[in-house]
């Protein structure tokens, strides 16, 4: 009886553990973003035709993968949250890796291509504002998603 006791307390207790599961892949998948990503899928990835990547791994970690070739390394971010910030944008905070660094991002949806339309650092500043990247005046590049 005290056996039973003690595991229903045991399970009591982890039952919010499990009800705060990430809803991030949900969302991802939701917004029709996991997988594979390219400015021209029919390219190698390289500086001028970069590929971004989606994924959530068995144990549910999300991450944004950023793909230009060799001999570039890839840029990954852990994606911490995501929500819908409207009917064709998505807010996604992530954490470049490995210094954990965090970056608030809005992807938008246009037709059958995604964009970054707006991302900042948790300091402040300021890269992508209203789809054009701050550090050259051009407009952020659309991806188109790649065949499965």
């Amino acid at each position: 009886m005290v056996r039973r006791a003690v595991l229903a307390a045991l399970l009591w207790t982890a039952a919010p553990c499990f009800a705060t599961e990430s809803p991030v892949p949900g969302v991802l998948k939701q917004f029709g973003l996991l997988g594979t990503w390219a400015i021209d899928c029919a390219q190698p990835a390289s500086a001028d035709n970069e590929y971004s990547i989606y994924a959530v791994s068995a144990s549910g970690e999300a991450t944004l993968s950023y793909a230009r070739g060799e001999p570039y390394r890839d840029i990954v971010y852990a994606i911490r949250t995501a929500e819908r910030a409207a009917t064709d944008r998505l807010a996604l905070q992530v954490l470049h890796m490995p210094e954990r660094i965090p970056v608030d991002l809005v992807l938008l949806k246009e037709g059958d291509a995604v964009r970054v339309w707006s991302s900042h650092t948790s300091d402040g500043r300021m890269l992508v504002i209203d789809g054009i990247i701050t550090g050259d005046g051009k407009q952020s590049p659309r991806f188109r998603r790649c065949a499965r």
